[in-house]
């Protein structure tokens, strides 16, 4: 019996499950659970870590791992918790395997908030060093997305919390996406010691040609007044330091209009008048004073269109005024 599956490419692939004993047996298990509503009173299956070995050992070929995706998705819920519960202690060696990443990516979406939990504690002390992965950062930002309960958001951030270990994720080409998936997806509330380190090392992050893009982020889905006043008290101080910098100028340029109607946007406005001369000399920095004018040239027309537009109104208030005075005359009044 053929099973065909269409790969990632797009072209369709046929396997031969029965002359993979592996794959027959983890089928044959999954048939059982499905037909079995006691499935989990079954001796086979108070130690599911025979069909994880087995499962380890099928993803060492990306064809059979395919497969294995394809039974994983088409499973109930109980074979879920039985599978995940039977691969604790190997979710570390899976993530940063180069084709268990796919199985664990499917895994930790269908699973549920306790299983999840599990999973990221066995992670979490080296989520921040796993995320800088090329294989492990896929299912560890897959874990991030799907999380959504102040306990998953503790165990995410555990690792991120260390200063160290934070700037060498958000600087690091794979690191930078799971840190702003953190940014983007736990509420800033639940992370109050994330925020301190970021802004502490703002400067840093921002001179980074990945650390910029994490920057831009976080001061994008930044709400708070006292977080952005630190900030801005970050760029005041280091304000040239960033604007002649490769990658700096480039936050420079991003708060110019994120800011634009803040205080904050007017004081860097501030900050460009007082330093335009230098500014300009700089091959790099130059890019801030055009993007000034820019600015500038903009509100300017915009003001120009308001004031237009008061005028116009201006007469039509005053014919108003004159027909209403005519009208009373003509009344005797």
């Amino acid at each position: 019996m053929e099973t065909k599956v269409d790969s990632f490419g797009g072209k369709e692939i046929i396997f031969h499950p029965m002359k993979n004993p592996v794959i027959n047996k983890i089928t044959n298990e999954s048939a059982s659970i499905a037909t079995n509503s006691k499935a989990a009173e079954n001796p086979r299956f108070k130690n599911i870590q025979i069909g994880a070995e087995a499962i380890l050992h099928s993803l060492n070929d990306q064809k059979t791992t395919i497969l294995l995706q394809k039974i994983l998705m088409e499973s109930s819920d109980e074979q879920v918790k039985l599978i995940a519960n039977g691969l604790k202690g190997k979710y570390r060696q899976l993530i940063l395997d180069k084709n268990g990443n796919f199985f664990c990516k499917d895994l930790f979406k269908i699973c549920d908030q306790n299983e999840r939990i599990e999973i990221l504690k066995e992670l979490s002390p080296t989520l921040s060093v796993d995320c800088c992965n090329n294989f492990g950062t896929h299912p560890i930002q897959t874990l991030i997305d799907y999380s959504s309960t102040q306990g998953e958001y503790e165990l995410i951030l555990y690792s991120f919390n260390d200063n160290n270990n934070l700037l060498s994720a958000a600087i690091n080409p794979n690191g930078a996406y799971a840190i702003q998936k953190i940014i983007g997806r736990i509420p800033e509330k639940f992370r109050s010691k994330f925020n301190y380190n970021f802004v502490f090392s703002l400067v840093f992050i921002s001179k980074q040609q990945f650390g910029v893009i994490s920057a831009k982020k976080f001061i994008e889905c930044t709400k708070s007044e006292t977080i952005t006043q630190n900030i801005m008290n970050i760029i005041r101080t280091n304000f040239m330091s960033l604007a002649m910098d490769n990658y700096g100028n480039y936050l420079i340029q991003f708060l110019m209009e994120k800011w634009a109607n803040l205080t904050e946007g007017n004081e860097i406005k501030n900050l460009i008048k007082y330093n335009f001369e230098s500014l300009n000399k700089s091959k790099i920095s130059t890019y801030i004073c055009k993007k000034y004018l820019e600015l500038e040239k903009k509100n300017n027309n915009n003001n120009k269109s308001l004031n237009l537009n008061k005028l116009n109104e201006q007469p039509e208030e005053n014919n108003q005024n004159v027909n209403f005075q005519k009208k009373n005359e003509g009344e005797g009044i």
